[in-house]
């Protein structure tokens, strides 16, 4: 009796608390407050701490390659897949998306601005407006640097600048100095009312699709891939799809991220 009694114990203790995983993420998710609600949900269900390192996704990606993390949780597609074609990477889950967004101070008339990105770009850089950019090799910054170069707009204009600042701290230097910057979307309703933001209207939303990926490495700890496994499996779950549709929808009238890609 004594023996099974210990036994049902040592189970159950070890349902509460399976380990511990160490994630390289990007500053958004850590932002929005979407990590840790994921993270609860985890401990409680798999016993399994997730702890994270925020930075931008450039700055994830090198401590995927040093190691110094377990697992990565990104949104830079083509910098991901050179990951794994580099070999750091074993595999790629896209899991979810939100979309980036150009934004502004609340207090400017939009009335005359583009509709087209391309054409709304061309007019803040002839027209020499603030523009603050990221400037820290993160997932936004990339997808900035690339949308200038589609439109075919050279942005070494005087006032384009560049924050080296998580997304959060972006947007409120943007506000501060009335300016423009591209945002991804849940950071941006996370935070527009705090600091006097509001999107600019374009007319197409999908060349600014914003997926996220979970990264699985090739080097991990053998201590460590129990854990790493069923956090993956986690977050496929149909579980973890309830928290992607229905985060934020209460308070903003819209979930921060979609399910998908």
């Amino acid at each position: 009796m004594k023996k099974s009694i210990m036994l049902t114990s040592i189970l159950m203790c070890a349902n509460i608390y399976a380990g511990e995983i160490l994630m390289g993420t990007t500053t958004s998710l850590d932002d929005t407050g979407f990590l840790t609600e994921i993270s609860k949900t985890l401990k409680k269900e798999k016993g399994v701490e997730l702890k994270w390192i925020a930075k931008g996704t450039g700055e994830a990606l090198e401590l995927g390659k040093r190691w110094d993390v377990d697992i990565l949780f990104t949104h830079d597609p083509a910098r991901e897949k050179k990951f794994i074609e580099d070999g750091y990477g074993a595999k790629r889950y896209p899991l979810m998306y939100n979309y980036f967004v150009v934004v502004t101070d609340n207090e400017k008339d939009l009335t005359n601005y583009p509709k087209n990105l391309n054409k709304l770009l061309n007019k803040i850089a002839t027209e020499n407006l603030i523009f603050v950019s990221r400037g820290d090799k993160s997932g936004t910054h990339s997808k900035e640097l690339a949308m200038w170069k589609e439109a075919q707009v050279d942005k070494n204009f005087k006032n384009y600048k560049e924050a080296g600042l998580g997304m959060a701290k972006t947007l409120n230097l943007t506000s501060e100095l009335q300016g423009f910057t591209l945002s991804d979307s849940g950071t941006f309703l996370k935070v527009k009312d705090n600091f006097k933001l509001q999107e600019v209207p374009l007319d197409e939303k999908e060349p600014l699709k914003n997926i996220y990926s979970i990264l699985e490495l090739s080097n991990v700890q053998d201590s460590k891939k129990d854990d790493i496994k069923i956090f993956i499996e986690f977050m496929q779950s149909k579980e973890a799809e309830e928290i992607m549709k229905n985060y934020g929808k209460d308070e903003f009238g819209t979930p921060l991220f979609f399910v998908g890609n």
